[in-house]
Parts: structure tokens; sequence; C-alpha cells
């Protein structure tokens, strides 16, 4: 099952955008003529992600509540549907889950996770609970029923801590909840990561019922050489971002446990709005431009570190579990640019990024 069959470039099918319209308000009108835009260089997938942390950037159904007062409502979908329709540009809709989820969960603080401290964690779903699985799929539905296409994006990024947090942090008890919740349902041997792996599953199961190819950033997904107790099904497609350490799998893994990839490079495809490090045209980084950095194989190795893991082609007639790549436009800071400036600055990156993966 490919995320796009209709769209054939000649070399990899997936040559994406994720755009973040959940931090920064994008009006209907940039995003209709940023699509245009990516169909004249060629990009075959715009990735919105739609929810965040303080905001949600459209007017889903049934949870038109909760939504930015300045959210796309039916009629600017509708225009952006229409728009990518023509372009040929394939929309995958993300309901970033179970953390980054705080304004998903206004009005709904009793589904907020809290740790064996009893502190409460406003931006991270509590999977444990019963009324959780049922709230994510009436968010996945509703995303779906808004953008109609081939797949869908679970989020799945962040839950759980980052490897230079504390020893406290790190504690496999940290969630009672979780590991509570995971021994009920699998037995002792059972932990947290159990717990969001059967989270996980459920959501691509009803993606797979819609008839859409789901997928995942790769920060929780064990790979199946270490036997997890849980295996993240191989029918999702991790949307590979990161590799924080060298203990922490690798694209290598990944492609050995039987999953599809999607290069979503960190260090070098990540455009992000920050005034911590304001983000510079064409893709320059502290090792140099994208188009002399970046290749559509080559993965992130260590986070931060310009250490970079290269994925060799396939034999011909081979299928490829290498479906492409993808540019990320981040708005940590929205305010750092009006919505003009900053598709201007990206287009500074698509440019190259799109140069590069049609090899030109």
């Amino acid at each position: 099952m490919e995320l796009h069959p209709e769209r054939r470039t000649g070399g990899m099918d997936h040559i994406g955008l994720s755009l973040d319209v959940a931090r920064k308000h994008f009006s209907a009108d940039g995003v209709v003529g940023l699509i245009g835009r990516l169909s004249e260089l060629g990009f075959t997938t715009l990735h919105l992600h739609l929810t965040e942390t303080h905001r949600v950037g459209v007017r889903l159904p049934a949870f038109e509540e909760i939504a930015a007062p300045d959210a796309w409502d039916a009629g600017d979908v509708a225009r952006i549907v229409e728009a990518a329709d023509t372009a040929g540009i394939a929309l995958i809709p993300e309901i970033d889950l179970p953390s980054h989820a705080a304004a998903l969960l206004v009005g709904r603080e009793h589904l907020r996770l809290v740790d064996r401290h009893g502190t409460v964690h406003p931006d991270r779903l509590d999977v444990s609970r019963p009324e959780a699985l049922p709230f994510a799929l009436e968010l996945l539905d509703a995303a779906a029923s808004l953008f109609p296409g081939t797949a869908v994006h679970l989020g799945g990024d962040e839950y759980f801590a980052a490897p230079w947090e504390d020893e406290d942090a790190q504690h496999p008890e940290r969630f009672p909840s979780l590991v509570e919740h995971a021994r009920r349902e699998l037995g002792s041997a059972a932990t947290a990561h159990d717990s969001f792996a059967l989270f996980v599953n459920a959501l691509a199961a009803r993606a797979r019922e819609l008839g859409r190819t789901p997928m995942l950033w790769n920060d929780h997904v064990v790979p199946a050489s270490e036997h997890p107790l849980v295996p993240i099904s191989t029918d999702v497609v991790l949307d590979v971002w990161i590799r924080w350490r060298a203990w922490t799998p690798s694209v290598h893994d990944y492609l050995d446990s039987g999953y599809r990839v999607v290069n979503s490079h960190g260090d070098l495809l990540y455009l992000v709005l920050s005034e911590d490090d304001p983000p510079q045209p064409h893709g320059r980084r502290r090792s140099g431009r994208l188009e002399h950095t970046f290749a559509p194989r080559r993965f992130m190795g260590l986070a931060a570190e310009d250490v970079h893991l290269d994925v060799p082609p396939v034999p011909a007639g081979a299928p490829d579990p290498v479906l492409g790549a993808s540019l990320s436009m981040w708005c940590d800071s929205p305010e750092l640019m009006g919505e003009r400036e900053a598709l201007e600055l990206l287009d500074t990156w698509a440019a190259p990024f799109a140069r590069v993966m049609r090899g030109g």
C-alpha cells in the first residue's frame, strides 16, 4: 500500500512538505498559493500538522469548541482540498497524539496524564483511560473526513522522556497508570511503552479501516530486533526525523524490522521559526546549505552531530521501503515573522529540496 500511488515521479513518490498550521495560522489563500508553488517544484505531498500544545488550527467536526478563533472553517478546508486535488498534491492530515495535546484536552482535563509524584502533564493524553481511545478515534475520523486522501498521520512524538532528561524522568514507572494498564492487558512483564503501542496500533487499525495508510513519528517505535512485547504494526509508515543517541534505533533498525519509512531528517530538513536560533535562507545550517548536505536516502545518524546514515538503493524492480523524504516547517515562535515572509523563506528551502529529490 503506497502513500499516493496516483503520483509517479520517475524516482521517489513521496516528495513532501510538512507545514505546522497548528502553532501558526496560515490563511487559506496562503496555503492555496503554496500548493500551486509546490506543484511547480515537483512536490507530491503536503502534510498538515493540525494540532499542537497551544492551538488547534482547524474546526474539526464535533470538536469545533477546541479550535482557535482563527482556525480554518469548512469553507477554508474545501478551498485547500480543491486546490490540492487540482494540483495533484496529496494531503496528509495529522492529529498529534498522545503528546502535544493540551489544546485538544481543553474541557477534558480528566484525560491528562499524571506522573508518580502526582504532577499533571497537561500536554499528554493518558492513553490508559477508557475514554482516551474513543476520543482519539473520533478526532482521527474528523480529520480524515475533512481531508480526503490515502494517508493520515498519527503523531506519536515526544510522549516519553528524551535521553538527556534526568533519572526521574527516565524512571520506568514514571507514569503508573500506563504501567498498570499495560500489565492488566498483557501481563506482569508489560511496560508503559506497551500502553503506547496498544494505543497506536488501535489508531492505525482505524486508519486502515478508512482506507488510509497510517504514518507515525519514529520516536517511540521499538524495532522488532529488540523483541518488544507489543510491536507497532509494520503497516505503519515511520516518519523518521530523529535519532537521539547511538544506542537508540536507527533507520537501519526500522528497515531490518520490515517498516517502510519517510526521511524527515530533523537536522537537515527542519526549518524552525525560533527566536533562539533564527532560520537562515536556502536551508543553511552549520554544516552548509541543504542542497550540498542532503541526499534523499541520507537519514540522521546522531542528532546535532552532523552524523548521517545513507541507505543504499534497492535492486532494480524490488519494492523500495524508503518512500521518499519530507521538508518540515515548524513554527515554535509563530510571531517571529508574518505569513508572507515565512512562506518566502520556506520557498528558499523548498526549491533546493525539490531539486535534490528530483536528482537535478
